[in-house]
């Protein structure tokens, strides 16, 4: 994998790393108090008694600076993730999700999650490949039934369990089954299990007024797709299976996450080697070389980081196995920000 020199937006993290962390408030800093034992500020102790009146008659009143630690346990990569969630942003019924810079993954828009950029609280929609997925429906009452999306899947969701400020809905589709916990008091879904693409995650802990650097996503949204060649290399001559495309983007937005995907779901027993080079409008080249062995997850992602998207991206595909190669590029508006004592401070981006 080439060595790229560091973009900006990496400069001016290592920055937000850097300057609180000599104020005693590094971006591994959590909220005073993440774990709830009472000696949050009074600000905190306020949105935390504005919380325990939330139901799920309504959608949460969620609070600037509140937090969910949140495990992300997608089976399909062979990894697991731990990060936080922080509201950046509310406005008109839609709240705005951060993280904090060194819990970011650009593994997470490839996966869809968790929770990321944009929701919009009547539906705890966030936006996923085409679509918004729309999470609930308020009010939460046993048997209630509505028709969302989730990665282009249609299903039908069902409210079926209330247990006092918690609902449990089931979805299912054409070869789709999902299973969530919506928490009222938490305001967010605390459990996700996804089953067509083995996507999972849960809240750990929750609090109010958090600490430190945050980065702030708007405007996700699937900026480029392509697929690689529909045949592996000839088993003899090894040639065959390369192919070139040519992409245009026109997203209007300011950074990006690509991720190269060998689709290996279904093969995983037996080995292959593959290739991607990514050609970026300003000349970056993105690649990775993958080789996979019996055992391999059923899907090995190499993900970047870039702040120039739209023009044309060249996609270059090399295949010598079984698997299948797949490029995406998530395009979105990044805000950084510092959450101190008096709220959030916009560092770098272009803000709302």
């Amino acid at each position: 994998m080439n060595v790229l020199a560091a973009p900006r937006s990496l400069i001016l993290l290592a920055i937000l790393w850097i300057v609180p962390s000599l104020m005693g408030c590094g971006p591994g800093a959590q909220p005073d108090a993440p774990s709830g034992d009472g000696t949050e500020g009074n600000g905190a102790s306020s949105a935390a008694a504005a919380a325990s009146e939330r139901s799920l008659d309504a959608p949460p009143d969620l609070q600037v600076g509140e937090w969910w630690t949140v495990e992300v346990d997608p089976s399909l990569v062979g990894a697991t993730f731990q990060t936080t969630l922080v509201v950046t942003e509310t406005r008109d019924g839609q709240v705005t999700l951060g993280i904090p810079p060194e819990e970011f993954s650009h593994h997470f828009l490839v996966l869809h999650i968790p929770p990321l950029g944009d929701m919009d609280l009547s539906t705890m929609s966030w936006h996923v490949m085409w679509d918004d997925f729309e999470a609930l429906r308020f009010p939460l009452e046993a048997g209630r039934t509505w028709e969302a999306d989730f990665h282009g899947n249609d299903v039908v969701a069902e409210v079926t369990e209330v247990d006092g400020h918690r609902a449990h809905v089931t979805m299912t589709g054409d070869g789709e089954r999902i299973e969530l916990t919506y928490d009222a008091e938490m305001g967010m879904i605390t459990d996700f299990r996804e089953d067509a693409l083995l996507l999972n995650f849960r809240v750990l802990d929750h609090g109010f007024d958090y600490r430190g650097p945050v980065m702030s996503f708007q405007e996700i949204r699937l900026g480029l797709m392509e697929r690689g060649p529909a045949e592996p290399a000839d088993p003899e001559t090894g040639e065959g299976a390369e192919r070139t495309a040519t992409v245009e983007v026109e997203s209007g937005h300011s950074h990006g996450s690509l991720s190269l995907v060998v689709w290996n779901r279904g093969v995983e027993d037996e080995p292959g080697e593959y290739r991607i080079v990514a050609t970026a409008p300003d000349g970056t080249v993105l690649e990775e070389s993958f080789e996979t062995a019996p055992g391999s997850p059923s899907v090995v992602p190499a993900s970047f980081g870039h702040d120039v998207v739209d023009g044309t991206w060249q996609i270059d595909f090399y295949r010598n196995g079984p698997a299948g190669l797949l490029v995406e590029l998530f395009t979105y508006d990044l805000t950084e920000m510092v959450f101190g004592a008096d709220g959030p401070t916009v560092v770098a981006g272009s803000g709302r």
